[in-house]
């Protein structure tokens, strides 16, 4: 949780959490680079603009193929997926009382309404 990932070589953000590939010995000399993550999550409180407007288009940028926002605020899930140079092709919102799964991980479903306390 909040380590860096590598998305270039001059870009090193850290999300607050990053499911990656498990392989503790190869992240000993690098940091998570997009073809090993699964999935990035930012949870917003006074970030969502930064979140939505700055890292989404980066994290595109670098072929993250699942980015969600969770918007403790508004107690709702940004979901961006589908990933092309310039952002994502699609951005949902999804309410409390909504269910989804990851990409990489199907027959997972996550209660939107477990993710906030």
């Amino acid at each position: 949780m909040q380590d860096p990932i590598q998305v270039s070589q001059y870009s090193e953000p850290e999300p607050d959490i990053a499911v990656v590939r498990i392989d503790a010995r190869k992240y000993i000399n690098h940091h998570p680079a997009p073809n090993e993550i699964f999935l990035l999550i930012e949870v917003a409180d006074t970030t969502l603009d930064m979140d939505r407007k700055q890292k989404a288009p980066l994290y595109a940028n670098a072929g993250i193929a699942d980015y969600w926002i969770l918007d403790v605020n508004q107690r709702q899930v940004f979901i961006f997926r589908e990933p092309l140079f310039q952002g994502y092709n699609q951005q949902l919102i999804l309410q409390e009382d909504a269910t989804l799964s990851l990409i990489a991980f199907p027959e997972i479903e996550v209660q939107i309404s477990q993710l906030f306390p």
